[in-house]
């Protein structure tokens, strides 16, 4: 078989698997969670770094105190909201790789 026949075979059977998986890409995804974590870090940084001498529970942040402040069996609204934000992200890739 001649090199040009075997990588005509090989794009047909990827653009084939790629249909048929509706083009789910591990790849795209590790890229996608690195740019979340990039955003959450610079926010953090963000926060730390313009409003040195003040507290997160001075000024405009101080809104987010409801955020940590402890709801029923101290659980917090924050962890609720990050595991119904990880919950979201896991039924969307299993979606994707029935």
């Amino acid at each position: 078989m001649t090199r040009r026949r075997f990588l005509d075979r090989t794009h047909r059977n990827r653009t084939r698997r790629d249909e048929g998986s509706q083009g789910y890409n591990p790849a795209g995804m590790i890229r996608l969670a690195g740019f979340g974590a990039a955003l959450v870090i610079a926010g953090g940084v963000y926060v730390g770094f313009v409003r040195q001498g003040e507290t997160i529970y001075d000024g405009r942040w101080g809104v987010l105190q409801r955020l940590i402040t402890p709801l029923f069996f101290g659980v917090n609204a924050l962890e609720l909201l990050s595991v119904v934000i990880v919950g979201f992200v896991a039924w969307r890739i299993w979606l994707r790789m029935r």
